[in-house]
């Protein structure tokens, strides 16, 4: 069995922060965080194994029993965010916690000092009014656009969507409704047109929440459909020249190559 500990340190009226200072509703919000760290994801809480939790004395020591392998991955993850100062590589509802945390110091001027069962004696994470452990304003934009590809995939039982292969974008997801895809023609293997919404990141470009809204039917560049339609007018037009060396001749004004 392994633990987490998280510190609480603070000062009161009273002296230095401990148990009998903190309410039951602050409490139960730690708890909720707690579980939002260590399992971030919904099928992480749905499959999880038991944590208990029990608090001590040394300002407010809040102790999380654990499987000792989500210990060692903890704290391994949790020691790169202190490393790197920056909550980048953390799933967006941890990073959440994390900044909360770090606003609650700037106001109250509490420390959360994070030991484990693999590193007892030294903290591997800290925040404090000296970190900046503060959550970059967003940069994802709503937008809707066009794209247009190769459909290679489609169908999902839980989440029903679409793969399609762009030139410009490469491979992208697009979640889709089953009526979508059953209504018409068949559009696995064929190029089509996507009217889509989702959101973008400014600076990345990426792509995120891709919805469909509609169906385009694909059509070529409109100058390349010009220029085919041209090229097979003028091989018909040259099939019907008998003398064509004499209409070469004429054209270029009666001189021979």
């Amino acid at each position: 069995m392994g633990n987490i500990t998280i510190i609480v340190k603070g000062k009161t009226e009273g002296g230095e922060l401990n148990p009998r200072d903190i309410d039951i509703a602050e409490t139960k919000e730690l708890l909720n965080d707690v579980e939002t760290l260590l399992f971030p994801s919904k099928p992480e809480k749905e499959e999880r194994a038991k944590v208990s939790y029990e608090v001590q004395d040394g300002s407010v020591k809040n102790v999380f029993h654990l499987h000792v392998a989500k210990a060692i991955m903890f704290t391994a993850l949790m020691t790169e965010v202190q490393v790197q100062g920056s909550l980048d590589i953390l799933d967006s509802r941890a990073a959440g916690v994390i900044d909360k945390w770090q606003r609650k110091t700037y106001e109250t001027g509490r420390e959360y000092n994070f030991t484990s069962s693999v590193s007892p004696d030294k903290p591997f994470l800290k925040i404090s009014r000296q970190t900046e452990f503060i959550l970059a304003q967003s940069t994802w934009i709503d937008i809707t656009f066009y794209l247009y590809g190769k459909i290679y995939e489609e169908g999902g039982l839980q989440k029903v969507n679409l793969h399609i292969l762009t030139d410009r974008y490469g491979k992208l997801t697009v979640k889709a409704t089953e009526a979508q895809l059953t209504e018409g023609e068949n559009k696995l293997f064929k190029i089509y047109g996507l009217w889509v919404k989702g959101k973008q990141d400014l600076i990345t470009g990426e792509f995120k929440n891709l919805e469909l809204i509609d169906y385009l039917a694909y059509q070529p560049d409109y100058n390349e459909l010009s220029l085919k339609k041209l090229i097979n007018r003028a091989s018909d037009n040259w099939k019907k020249i008998r003398d064509k060396d004499l209409w070469l001749s004429e054209v270029r004004g009666g001189i021979h190559g």
